[in-house]
């Protein structure tokens, strides 16, 4: 968080802008890197560790195939769309770093399912230390002969992640040992068939997440420069994302493990919900009151009156954010998954049309508002289900 900000502060707005806009559009690809595999394998293994063996290299070639469609696609629609010669240097950078964190991803998916939570956090934020370290060392000291570029704030970024990957690898196999390599094309075909309702909820919840970013790029004049303002108000919405990415990540395979006892099931949403939701609520409402206040502290070179308008109504997002982490994840590993498949049909629905009918005339105020009423009908209704079905 301290170095983005920083990064943020020191780039170009224009710059910083094209950087949000492509991470939003790369990720719009995303779930062909995956296809609910991570998930179906999560809920898998959890059920029983025998899984690993039977599923590990099925998945791996499979999302092997499936990063070469990723790049493929990504490129394609960016040359549809009429991207700078300029931004397809960055744009593969990022489809990279996305191929690299969704392995790393499939590889803790394992460790997870197992209860193994404290391996699992110390490896899901090894990118993010060394992207601090070294950025660090390049932004206050001389250490390093590198200068802070988009380019190198990148390729931090990879370099953290290949250590992740590196590091997942021996723990899974610590965990595991090695698995027995196969390639069995049915087995694949099954998995990929499995998974798939897995898939289409995380290709819903990127798409209406993450598509404002490329029509603020492509439908508001000057989308560059608004790009790097509305990147300045999300920034605390992506590190509350990472928080409550994790809270779902301990929660799956809790939840899978536990589905056939009901009072286990209201045990673990009542102590996830005390330690996320009221302090989220509390955070929330504090972040509305002083939002001009909060950007000019962590913006003071780039601060102007509408960004701080902005962050003031996307905070609301976090309430609807934490509610998904929770009881969408609840319905998932119960196997719900057409429910949550209209819901996230429906968010996609409000949030194109809502974007679409107003950014015209509203710009960034459109985008910020229906971002939060996307977010909060997901998760209220999420809630809802929840109370229904359990």
């Amino acid at each position: 968080m301290v170095i983005d900000r920083k990064v943020q502060n020191i780039l170009p707005s224009e710059q910083y802008g094209t950087y949000f806009s492509l991470t939003g559009y790369s990720m719009l690809f995303m779930i062909l890197l995956d296809l609910g595999l991570t998930n179906f394998n999560n809920r898998q293994v959890a059920i029983d560790n025998k899984n690993y063996d039977t599923n590990f290299w099925s998945i791996t070639n499979a999302k092997i195939l499936l990063t070469i469609a990723f790049f493929a696609l990504a490129f394609i629609f960016g040359l549809v769309l009429k991207f700078h010669s300029n931004d397809f240097l960055i744009l593969g950078l990022l489809c990279t770093n996305q191929a690299i964190l969704s392995f790393n991803n499939f590889f803790r998916s394992n460790i997870s399912a197992i209860h193994k939570f404290k391996t699992d956090a110390i490896l899901s934020v090894i990118d993010r230390l060394f992207v601090i370290l070294s950025l660090g060392a390049i932004i206050w000291t001389s250490l390093l002969p590198v200068k802070l570029t988009l380019v190198s704030f990148i390729i931090s970024q990879t370099i953290g992640l290949i250590i992740t990957f590196s590091l997942s690898i021996y723990c899974i196999i610590k965990y595991f040992g090695i698995p027995r390599f196969c390639f069995n094309f049915s087995k694949l075909y099954d998995i990929i068939y499995q998974s798939l309702p897995f898939a289409l909820i995380i290709a819903f919840m990127t798409l209406y997440t993450r598509i404002d970013s490329v029509f603020i790029l492509k439908l508001i004049p000057n989308g560059r420069e608004q790009s790097g303002i509305y990147a300045m108000a999300y920034r605390l919405l992506d590190a509350a994302a990472i928080i409550g990415t994790l809270l779902a990540g301990q929660l799956f395979p809790l939840f899978s493990s536990n589905l056939s006892d009901k009072s286990k099931i209201y045990s673990i949403v009542k102590w996830s919900s005390a330690i996320s939701l009221i302090p989220v609520l509390a955070a929330t409402f504090i972040c509305f009151l002083y939002g001009n206040e909060i950007m000019q502290l962590l913006y003071p070179e780039k601060y102007n009156n509408l960004s701080g308008y902005i962050f003031s109504i996307l905070i609301w997002c976090v309430p609807g954010m934490f509610l998904i982490n929770i009881f969408g994840t609840l319905l998932t590993s119960a196997a719900h998954l057409k429910k949550i498949i209209y819901l996230s049909v429906i968010a996609c629905v409000l949030n194109i049309a809502g974007n679409l009918l107003f950014i015209n005339n509203y710009g960034l105020i459109a985008v910020a508002v229906t971002a939060v009423i996307t977010q909060l009908f997901f998760g209220i209704m999420c809630l809802v289900l929840s109370r229904k079905l359990f």
